[in-house]
């Protein structure tokens, strides 16, 4: 419960750090509350707290949020297409309602594209506001980017409600155009391709005059000043007439790509659609767009009415432009927003990319600290297979960090949980992250290492087999493998037999009759440990002795000391048999022969 209620109050502490105040744009009386700023932004001490210029930004923030509120809900557009029953539809006016229902596609299309410009801003407020509040000094504009937050929320949520209603205002108007398209009486095709001939033949004599117009331009360097404004006008005419002839060669095109379509005719409105393509390239860039709803509003018509155009269309330039923008507009559409970050499927497909290459360098490293310890150049599987794991994790967990940080996420409040979520693991985790410390220091001082003889107690006694970074494996004579937490090798004392080598000392304990005198114990028992095979040292620092351990009235308790090789004293018991046998048989001849047998 302590350590939730740990979490709970670092989880209320980064709630705090960044306060939206959802009073600017949540409430019934928004107004009211506006007035109430408008006083705080005039008295005396705000004004003289802040710079003149941020106290005008607040100002024009919050007359700004005023008029926005009371600007009332849109209501329901109007229809634009109206057509007299038992009328017939003339051509004109059929592409009359056709455009209008353009303009409306077009308002969806900025709509669309205004929200996420909003849910951008929306973002970028948000760290600032962040930002601002670790910000002491009075001097910043934490007010009015609040009031600026409030605002964009606040127009995001009305366009919304404005997109919704034109959409389904579109939608209920396409159906309606498709509807009486069999009814328009479009002029004879004849007529149409004789109208198209016509503005060809003008677009030809617009380009020769152009010809002419460089000509004079290039000669201009011949004649005066006066002579080259008259070539600029004659450019300016021109460019004018050109576009206003491509607008209305463009228009007499749409009303054949209808014609087409009224006629279910899908090759020859394939090829008039890639004609207004190519033709509304020849206008400036402000001009083409209007022309491109209108070539998606014909291709989504064509959809309707004419199965499979996409297919068709999908070898044509404009086909594969549409099936480009499709797709653009498919992955870059939002799926959900988090934190004020708009996601959509190109941010998630970066984020798993990233993620996958951040798994895939984890793996290379696992693999590498594997073959590192198969060259024996890490002797313990557990500790190569600790640092393969937590070198994995962590590789995976700065991924992850990564992989936010690229698709825009601010980590500031990741980062404030994550803290908060590692405190309560550590407070958890005591245990294991004293082991674990210990672990690392272990390996630091090489107070032990693998193979080395210890005695933590006398229940506990043997050769180090395996360390980690969270225990150490003691085997013992009889095989038996004792786990020990590494915390044990700081918090008490233990005994290393072999630290300073790889030798050791026996201490072989035995008793003789205290009528036996020392010099001749010592001569029989170190003669015959010369003569027989038992491993052992003899050098001047690590002769054998023979020691007295205790006295008594019958007995004298003594003790064999002799260097032995650390392999030698795995099995303990089995060490100091080998040397009592040969005690034994120094003392009874009798057994001498089966001891030399053995």
């Amino acid at each position: 419960m302590v350590y939730f209620m740990i979490l709970l109050i670092s989880v209320s502490q980064l709630l705090l750090a960044a306060p939206i105040d959802k009073s600017f744009y949540e409430g019934d009386d928004l107004l009211r509350y506006y007035k109430k700023i408008a006083h705080e932004i005039d008295s005396p001490i705000h004004r003289k707290l802040k710079d003149p210029k941020i106290v005008e930004l607040e100002r024009s923030t919050l007359q700004k949020l005023i008029d926005l509120q009371k600007l009332h809900e849109a209501d329901e557009p109007v229809p634009v297409i109206r057509f007299t029953p038992n009328h017939p539809i003339t051509p004109e006016s059929y592409l009359e309602a056709f455009m209008r229902l353009r303009d409306i596609l077009m308002k969806l299309e900025t709509m669309e594209a205004k929200k996420k410009s909003f849910q951008e801003k929306l973002f970028e407020l948000k760290n600032r506001i962040e930002k601002a509040v670790d910000d002491k000094a009075p001097d910043n504009t934490l007010l009015s980017d609040q009031m600026q937050y409030a605002f964009y929320k606040i127009s995001k949520e009305k366009l919304a409600k404005k997109e919704k209603l034109y959409d389904a205002l579109f939608a209920k108007e396409f159906d309606k155009l498709l509807k009486v398209l069999p009814k328009v009486r479009f002029r004879a095709t004849s007529k149409l391709q004789s109208a198209l001939a016509n503005y060809d033949k003008a677009l030809e004599t617009l380009e020769k005059k152009n010809k002419i117009l460089a000509i004079d331009k290039d000669s201009e360097v011949l004649h005066p000043a006066a002579q080259k404004r008259n070539n600029t006008q004659n450019k300016e005419t021109l460019e004018t007439e050109n576009r206003r002839i491509y607008q209305q060669k463009l228009q007499t095109e749409i009303l054949l790509a209808l014609y087409r379509l009224q006629q279910r005719n899908k090759t020859d409105f394939i090829q008039i659609l890639t004609q207004i393509d190519t033709d509304r390239k020849q206008l400036p860039k402000t001009l083409q767009q209007p022309f491109q709803a209108t070539i998606t509003l014909l291709q989504k018509a064509a959809n309707t009415l004419l199965p499979a155009t996409d297919v068709a269309l999908a070898s044509t330039e404009i086909g594969l432009k549409n099936t480009l923008k499709t797709v653009d507009q498919y992955i870059n559409k939002t799926l959900f927003v988090y934190e004020e970050k708009a996601f959509s499927i190109k941010t998630v497909l970066t984020f798993l990319f990233i993620l996958f290459i951040g798994s895939v360098i984890a793996k290379i490293y696992k693999n590498f600290v594997d073959r590192f310890r198969r060259t024996n150049r890490i002797k313990s599987l557990s500790t190569a297979r600790m640092l393969a794991n937590s070198g994995y994790y962590l590789i995976i967990l700065i991924t992850f960090f990564v992989a936010l940080k690229s698709v825009g996420l601010d980590l500031h409040t990741i980062f404030v949980i994550l803290g908060a979520i590692l405190l309560w693991l550590a407070f958890g985790l005591q245990s294991f992250i004293s082991n674990y410390a210990v672990g690392i220091l272990l390996r630091i001082d090489r107070s032990i290492r693998i193979g080395d003889h210890v005695e933590l107690d006398p229940q506990t006694v043997g050769d180090i087999d395996d360390m980690n970074f969270r225990s150490v494996t003691i085997r013992a004579s009889d095989n038996t493998r004792t786990i020990v937490p590494n915390s044990r090798f700081i918090s008490q004392t233990f005994i290393n037999h072999t630290l300073e080598g790889v030798n050791r000392r026996l201490q072989i304990a035995f008793s003789m009759e205290k009528d036996i005198p020392f010099q001749t114990i010592e001569k029989k028992i170190l003669d015959a440990l010369l003569k027989s095979n038992l491993p052992h040292l003899n050098t001047p620092d690590r002769k054998p002795q023979i020691a007295i351990l205790d006295i008594n009235r019958h007995i004298v308790r003594y003790a064999l000391l002799v260097w032995v090789p650390k392999t030698f004293t795995y099995d303990m018991t089995l060490a100091q048999s080998h040397y009592k046998k040969l005690i034994h048989a120094t003392f009874y001849p009798p057994a001498l022969s089966s001891s030399c047998s053995d």
